[in-house]
């Protein structure tokens, strides 16, 4: 990931500038389609997967609710048709949990305040072959879909802390299983590092940075990073030129900063001397408040659910703030992903809604 230049801009780059927000905000504010929740039920995640529908790769999307996700398949003119759900009646869905490189299947986290169990999902569209299989349960901290059919999580406390990444069979369940160095430091999140073969980032609760070899399951480095802002989350982690960029959330930054509420950080990390420093910060406009509640980064754009109930949408490139999507019909947003299908912004609302933006 190419280093943002830090020279000012010339007053025709300035131009230039504007006139792209400006074109980008037109097209970030039109609707393409929206999901309606027959249920009225609170809506929790949704998420863009690849299904096999008739013999054909379909892209779909998955909504969940607390006790039910089901499956889209979109027909013609934007509209979208619900072809399965799957229920669950004991413990609330908290979150989906997507696989790369892996069609005809989505794993949830189930769970209350924390992860209690984590379940793959298949259904095959002629109705012969739906099932939930049970991955993993007990007290989990972190979970990410990973490349080459993989599934990474944490659990445990402290002094049994357990980090595993499981392979998937074709039948959803496991084919095999492989621990990882545990860091002996609660994990909030995990993210694999684009550029870098076979590595593994996590952040922690102390604000460090831990990185894994997954062919080997080796811990290779600890490293700590600024405490300005605590409990940072880790979304997205490149490497370029021997140095590590990694993009963080704040949800805990306070709103009174001087450059205005700092909602994602772009850090620049060298792994050899464990050094880090701060290459942008990502604020909200002047004269707009609020704080990071939930988001999303694919490539160089992030965006985010703020406690305003607006969703922001920045350029990590250029760090400015390229639109601001308010509520619709006075329902705040509760979620905000990037599609894995397309260059599409699915955003859900307390309602039950979710809204397909196209990008």
């Amino acid at each position: 990931m190419d280093e943002p230049s830090g020279r000012p801009l010339s007053c025709e780059e300035k131009e230039k500038l504007k006139e792209k927000l400006a074109f980008l905000k037109r097209e970030y504010t039109k609707t393409l389609a929206r999901l309606q929740n027959p249920s009225g039920s609170c809506p929790v995640d949704v998420s863009a997967v690849w299904w096999e529908i008739a013999g054909l790769k379909t892209p779909c999307i998955i909504t969940a609710c607390e006790y039910v996700v089901s499956l889209w398949k979109a027909l013609d003119t934007w509209q979208w048709e619900k072809i399965n759900s799957w229920h669950f009646t004991e413990v609330p869905v908290l979150q989906i949990v997507p696989v790369p490189d892996v069609s005809s299947l989505v794993c949830v986290a189930l769970g209350n305040l924390e992860i209690r169990e984590i379940r793959a999902l298949l259904y095959s569209s002629d109705g012969a072959h739906e099932k939930q299989v049970l991955l993993g349960s007990g007290n989990i901290k972190a979970v990410l879909g990973l490349t080459k059919r993989r599934l990474v999580s944490s659990s445990g406390t402290l002094c049994d802390q357990q980090v595993e990444v499981m392979t998937f069979a074709e039948d959803g369940g496991s084919k095999g299983r492989q621990l990882l160095m545990p860091p002996e430091e609660t994990i909030l999140t995990f993210a694999e590092v684009q550029g870098l073969q076979e590595a593994l980032l996590g952040t922690t609760i102390m604000n460090n940075i831990v990185i894994w070899n997954l062919n080997s399951g080796q811990l290779l480095t600890k490293m700590h990073i600024d405490d300005s802002y605590q409990a940072s989350v880790c979304h997205k982690a490149y490497s370029d030129m021997g140095l590590l960029f990694v993009v963080l959330s704040h949800p805990c930054a306070k709103e009174s900063e001087p450059l205005g509420s700092p909602v994602f950080q772009l850090i620049a990390i060298n792994p050899m001397t464990s050094l880090s420093a701060g290459v942008m910060l990502y604020c909200l406009p002047q004269g707009q408040a609020g704080r990071f509640l939930e988001g999303d980064v694919k490539e160089n754009l992030a965006a985010a659910v703020l406690t305003s109930g607006k969703i922001a949408v920045w350029d990590l490139l250029l760090g400015h703030c390229m639109a601001l999507l308010p509520p619709v019909s006075d329902q705040s947003w509760s979620f905000v992903k990037w599609s894995g299908t397309d260059s599409h912004l699915l955003a859900g609302q307390k309602d039950g809604n979710i809204f397909v933006y196209r990008y």
